[in-house]
């Protein structure tokens, strides 16, 4: 990746300026050659990364069926991160950026209008994209963990911990498009670090983030809300087993 964006901004240093465009034109072996294949490079890599990853994303976001399954590791039931999903929306962001940047600077010789300073605030976003999908990937986002004492929930930014004893009591309504939101009633016991939902009344599961069905990991935390002498086998293959065969939901 490091190469591929070095190559891509001398490529894209020669195609802005007229004169390494008139020595590209005229001169002779192959050092031009290797040139212009750079600057194509430049127009159409941003393009094919972009077109690539966008479906991918949309597809993993809205259109997988993730397993319904959870793994035994650490003491805990555990959700594995989905990296595919971040993975994809990335690098839709970062081909977005790539092929977007030699427009806004084009625009920028023409001063602040309005236009150039929506231009640079999409550059930004799609910036911020990007770290947040990197920040995501280093930290796991998107894993959660069922432990005996509570549950454990990683996003791209932060980090939550909810004891049994603060879940509210009621169906959970799981999903992946989105993260799942989880009602709290005892918001003295969550523990949060990073840019974590604030809110007293609930805290956020990273289900959109997670390699898991939704709507199966809701039906778990469900489970353990309501049978309490369940929680210490959490962790346990016994205890996954009685897990399965209690709740229902999608099968993988």
């Amino acid at each position: 990746m490091a190469g591929f964006l070095v190559l891509w901004g001398g490529a894209h240093a020669l195609n802005s300026d007229p004169g390494r465009r008139h020595w590209l034109a005229t001169s002779d072996g192959p050092l031009p050659l290797v040139a212009g294949l750079g600057v194509v490079a430049m127009n159409v890599a941003p393009f094919a990364v972009m077109f690539a990853a966008a479906p991918v994303y949309l597809w993993l976001s809205l259109g997988w069926r993730r397993p319904a399954r959870l793994d035994i590791a650490g003491g805990a039931f555990v959700a594995r991160p989905a990296h595919g999903v971040v993975v994809a929306g990335g690098a839709a962001a970062l081909g977005f950026l790539l092929l977007s940047i030699p427009v806004r600077v084009a625009r920028a010789a023409d001063g602040l209008t309005p236009i150039v300073l929506m231009s640079l605030a999409t550059c930004l976003l799609c910036c911020a994209w990007v770290a947040v999908c990197v920040a995501a990937l280093v930290r796991d986002g998107g894993r959660i963990e069922l432990h005996p004492g509570g549950l454990r929930s990683i996003g791209a930014l932060s980090e939550t911990f909810v004891p049994w004893e603060a879940v509210a009591a009621g169906p959970l309504r799981g999903m992946n498009w989105m993260a799942t939101i989880l009602g709290v009633n005892r918001p003295d016991l969550v523990r949060r670090r990073g840019l974590a939902l604030r809110s007293r009344r609930a805290a956020v599961l990273a289900t959109n983030l997670s390699a898991v069905d939704g709507r199966f990991l809701a039906g778990a935390v469900t489970y353990y809300v309501a049978n309490p002498a369940e929680r210490a086998a959490i962790g346990t293959p016994a205890g996954y087993r009685r897990l399965v065969a209690a709740i229902s939901g999608p099968r993988s």
